[in-house]
């Protein structure tokens, strides 16, 4: 497998059920529900979905982030719409 052939793109909405069906079959959270804004990718190899990502809206309370960040509960929600919350990468071979 060569770096160049693997693809990754946006799940299609036609895709979703087959997203969420390989989410609750191997990744240790199961199905994630779109909540907020949130961006789903797969990984494909010869046209062969081979992982998933998920990308979504920070958490609203994380009290370890906002201690490394700095951030006093006065600046904590105007700040969170930049950062995001990724899940761990879920490999399907």
């Amino acid at each position: 497998m060569h770096l160049q052939e693997i693809i990754v793109r946006p799940v299609y909405s036609s895709e979703e059920p087959i997203f969420q069906e390989l989410m609750q079959a191997h990744h240790y959270l199961g199905a994630l529900p779109k909540i907020g804004n949130t961006l789903w990718y797969v990984a494909t190899y010869q046209n062969n979905w081979q992982a998933l990502l998920v990308f979504s809206a920070a958490a609203l309370k994380c009290g370890v982030r906002d201690h490394w960040i700095g951030w006093d509960f006065r600046y904590q929600y105007d700040r969170l719409k930049p950062v995001g919350q990724q899940f761990p990468f879920s490999h399907l071979t």
